[in-house]
């Protein structure tokens, strides 16, 4: 048991880890002109949607191992969504949740489960359809050269991304509390918990 948890401590910190990451990554990589507070807000938003299966991880901590299915499932089309497959070890934090919800989730889990982690899961994929859904080009022009890129993530997108990943998060925490009636208590008469 205490091995598990260990082991969703660190995969959900690793996970929030490359989400810091891969927002740093996603600024830095634009063009001088181009690293202005509107490419703060869309890196911010970027990493949001990266991390937010880190932090579904640690929610799972506290009696919610429901929550490492939607933070598992997100996981496997973020480790696709870089064409050169830097994001491709996100399929190791994803199996070891995986493997950890098999062990931990309750047995005949109920149906509202499924319907949180479909809830949860659309959410978190439109947040990051919401950052590439229209190509905003744009264009800098300086003393010295001219740069543009094909597309941008403007503030509306960064915020419209960021509030459905933190509605997801908030869903997530909210289906998955336990009603009095549906408590899942161990042989021992103590809570379950991963």
């Amino acid at each position: 048991m205490q091995e598990q948890r260990r082991l969703i401590q660190v995969t959900g910190a690793l996970v929030i880890a490359a989400g810091a990451a891969f927002a740093l990554i996603r600024f830095f990589g634009e063009a001088p002109p181009g690293q202005n507070l509107e490419a703060v807000t869309g890196a911010v938003a970027f990493g949001a949607v990266i991390a937010a299966p880190g932090v579904l991880a640690f929610l799972a901590l506290h009696d919610r191992p429901a929550l490492l299915l939607p933070a598992t499932l997100l996981l496997i089309p973020l480790s696709f969504i870089s064409f050169a497959l830097v994001t491709l070890p996100l399929l190791i934090p994803a199996f070891l949740m995986f493997r950890t919800y098999v062990r931990a989730a309750p047995k005949g889990s109920s149906g509202r489960a499924a319907v949180t982690t479909t809830a949860v899961l659309l959410l978190l994929v439109a947040a990051l359809v919401a950052l590439f859904a229209n190509e905003d080009a744009r264009e800098y022009v300086t003393d010295t050269a001219v740069y543009g890129t094909s597309d941008i993530v403007t503030y509306a997108e960064a915020a419209l991304s960021l509030a459905l990943t933190l509605t997801g998060i908030v869903v997530g925490w909210w289906a998955t509390a336990h009603r009095t009636s549906d408590h899942k208590v161990s042989r021992r008469g103590v809570p379950f918990t991963v």
